[in-house]
C-alpha cells in the first residue's frame, strides 16, 4: 500500500510544478527547475528518496538521457546526494546552500559538490572606513551596515563567513531571528524577498594568518594560516548588494570560486 501511494504522489508531481518554472528551451535544465521547485515546496521530504532514473522516465515526457543530466546536475547544486548502494536522496534542507551559488567546495577525489549547512554565530551593526564599506555605501546617505558572522561547514571541513549588508535596503538581515537563517543562502534570499540580484560578483584571494577571533570561532588555536576571501556583489547596473568575506584554515577541501 505505501509503494501505491508513494507511486501515486510521484506521478502528481510533474503536473504540480512544471508551470512554476521559466520555459527554458534546454530540456534538462528545464527539468532541473520542475525539480528543484518540488523540493523547495517540500513535494519530497528531506532525507527521502529521489525517484530512480528509470522510475523518473516513466513519470516525465523526456529521454532517460535528459533525466540523467537533470539529476546529475541536482547533484552537483547539492539537492541531492547519491549513497552507493542505496539510491539518490534529497539533502535536509538545514545541510545545503541552494543556488545562486557564489562559491561551492569540492570534494577530495574532485568528483562532486559537497553539501554546506551554516549557522549564523552573531550579528553585529558596524561602522567602517574602509575601502570596501565605501563602496557598500554607494550614493546612499542613510547606509547602516549589519555584519552577520556564519560557521560554514562542508562534511569535516569548517569555515567562517562574513557576510556584510545594508539594512536600510534590506531589513531582514536585521530584524530575522537568527536561528531562522540557519542554512539560508543569504544571495538567493535578497533576490526572493527584494528582487534584487546580484549579477556581478567580484572576488579577490590571499593568503593571510588567520586572526584570532576566527581561529578561536573554528575551535582551533595558535597561529594558523590560510586563505582570505573577499566578494563583492552588485547589479547588473552596478549597484552594490552585499559585501562578503571567508576566513578558510589552510588543509582544507577545494573551494571552487
Amino acid at each position: 500500500m505505501k509503494d501505491a501511494l508513494s507511486n501515486m504522489k510521484s506521478n502528481n508531481f510533474f503536473e504540480l510544478y512544471q508551470v512554476q518554472v521559466s520555459d527554458n528551451p534546454v530540456k534538462h535544465e528545464y527539468l532541473k527547475e520542475v525539480f528543484i521547485a518540488a523540493i523547495e515546496d517540500g513535494y519530497w521530504r528531506d532525507g527521502e528518496k529521489f525517484p530512480t532514473e528509470q522510475e523518473m522516465a516513466a513519470l516525465v515526457p523526456f529521454s532517460l538521457g535528459t533525466i540523467q543530466k537533470a539529476v546529475g546536475s541536482l547533484v552537483s547544486s547539492g539537492y541531492v546526494q547519491r549513497k552507493r548502494g542505496a539510491g539518490t536522496f534529497i539533502i535536509p534542507r538545514e545541510k545545503r546552500l541552494g543556488e545562486p551559488w557564489i562559491y561551492r567546495v569540492l570534494s577530495v577525489d574532485g568528483t562532486r559538490f559537497v553539501p554546506m549547512t551554516s549557522t549564523v554565530l552573531r550579528r553585529i551593526q558596524i561602522e567602517s572606513d574602509a575601502l570596501w564599506a565605501h563602496w557598500l555605501r554607494g550614493d546612499a546617505n542613510d547606509c547602516e551596515i549589519v555584519r552577520l558572522d556564519r560557521k560554514i561547514v562542508a562534511e569535516d571541513y569548517a569555515f567562517i563567513s562574513q557576510y556584510f549588508a545594508d539594512v536600510n535596503r534590506f531589513p531582514y538581515f536585521m530584524e530575522a531571528d537568527l536561528d531562522s537563517m540557519k542554512g539560508e543562502n543569504f544571495v538567493q534570499l535578497t533576490k526572493n524577498i527584494y528582487k534584487v540580484s546580484a549579477s556581478n560578483v567580484i572576488k579577490s584571494v590571499r593568503t593571510v594568518a588567520l586572526p584570532k577571533s576566527i581561529v578561536g570561532e573554528l575551535d582551533m588555536s595558535g597561529k594558523v594560516y590560510g586563505t582570505h576571501v573577499e566578494i563583492m556583489g552588485s547589479t547588473s547596473a552596478g549597484q552594490p548588494v552585499f559585501y562578503q568575506q571567508l576566513f578558510l584554515p589552510a588543509g582544507g577541501l577545494r573551494l571552487c570560486i
